[in-house]
């Protein structure tokens, strides 16, 4: 056996044995009688005590299992200096945190090995499911010790997805959808949903979103083993652990049926976080309006944000959550202010922020329109 090999199938063990304490742990914190207290992060996603204390749990034991290996986990602040090696741990305490907190069993522990940018080992472990997944590089995928393999499915007419219901019904479709039997409620754990697509329980699931690496490496290996594909809803492979650790989208399904999803949806325009990353300059407008003289710029621009339940549409996940950044005199201060709220949860898809252009208002005593 090839020194690789035996060093991934050690890393295999150490994850096995983690995920299983790693959820005993979380679920100890739903059998407390004490109150598992809830923060929320910049942008609205919470985070349980357990979340925090499965990352402690995970962290000390890989850090010290394989100390050259880098550290990327949905609860520890990024760094890219951390993560850039050559093998690095991929971390989701617990990927379903919503479903965590309101006791639905949709929810797992996570943990995965990327190695130059492609995820070779991952376990996921859903403690309250009882099922336990994980696939490593050339060595097959499994759930509870058993085989499994994606689904026969040719077709997208009748095929079972899991998606945003939304998405399917939404009229800017140029070729509508056929009929196909959507996952009612969907999971709300990623990585549960690429599971479900490896077992063959369902045969894909489309993400029109953008996704953290963690909530997709242990998911990608584990479909990819089973004879799935994983790519981007343009076809493009997953490149995990970039400057920004995060992908545009999601499509994992067979290989028959993957191709077919890529050619309905790959002409959505969801942007690549490492492109939105790179963007330093300012368009010829931005630079036109705030180079333009006091006198011809716009008044008021008001920069906020907000979760929405689809980034395809304008519905906001829960108004009383709107982060609220400020209001500014031209178009130059408020794309700053707003660059530097949407660079803080550029790993948060559905969290967007957007620049109000008000071009009238309204003074609702006379009923009157004031335009700008």
């Amino acid at each position: 056996m090839r020194a690789a090999e035996r060093t991934l199938l050690e890393d295999m063990d150490t994850m096995r044995a983690l995920a299983r304490e790693a959820g005993e742990l979380a679920v100890s914190y739903q059998v407390r009688s004490h109150k598992n207290r809830v923060w929320h992060k910049q942008g609205g996603s919470p985070v349980t005590e357990a979340d925090i204390e499965v990352n402690r749990l995970c962290a000390a034991h890989l850090q010290r299992a394989r100390p050259e290996y880098g550290w990327l986990s949905e609860e520890t602040t990024d760094s890219l200096d951390a993560r850039r090696k050559q093998r690095c741990w991929v971390v989701d305490p617990i990927d379903g945190t919503r479903a965590y907190m309101r006791d639905d069993p949709n929810w797992c522990v996570a943990l995965a090995v990327i190695e130059e940018g492609r995820a070779v080992a991952g376990v996921l472990y859903a403690p309250r499911q009882d099922r336990f997944y994980e696939a490593w590089h050339e060595g097959g995928a499994f759930l509870n010790g058993q085989a499994i393999r994606v689904s026969a499915c040719v077709a997208e007419s009748g095929c079972r997805l899991i998606t945003n219901e939304g998405m399917i019904d939404h009229p800017a479709w140029p070729e509508p959808w056929p009929e196909v039997v959507i996952a009612r409620p969907k999971p709300n754990s990623t990585l549960l949903r690429m599971a479900l697509v490896a077992t063959g329980e369902w045969d894909a699931t489309v993400t029109l979103a953008g996704k953290s690496d963690w909530d997709l490496a242990a998911g990608t290996v584990l479909v990819e083993q089973a004879g799935g594909v994983v790519t981007t809803h343009k076809g493009e492979p997953l490149v995990f652990n970039q400057e920004v650790p995060a992908q545009r989208s999601v499509i994992a399904a067979g290989a028959e049926l993957h191709p077919l999803l890529v050619r309905r949806t790959e002409f959505v325009g969801i942007p690549d976080p490492q492109e939105r990353a790179a963007c330093t300059a300012t368009t010829t407008e931005q630079k036109n309006m705030g180079d333009a003289p006091k006198s011809q710029q716009q008044l008021l621009h008001i920069v906020f944000g907000g979760e929405l339940k689809d980034v395809t549409g304008v519905e906001f996940e829960d108004l009383s959550q709107i982060d609220f950044i400020g209001a500014f005199p031209n178009y130059k201060d408020a794309y700053d202010a707003w660059k530097s709220a949407a660079q803080r949860t550029v790993d948060h898809a559905e969290m967007r922020y957007f620049i109000l252009h008000a071009h009238k208002l309204l003074d609702p005593l006379t009923g009157d329109h004031h335009h700008v």
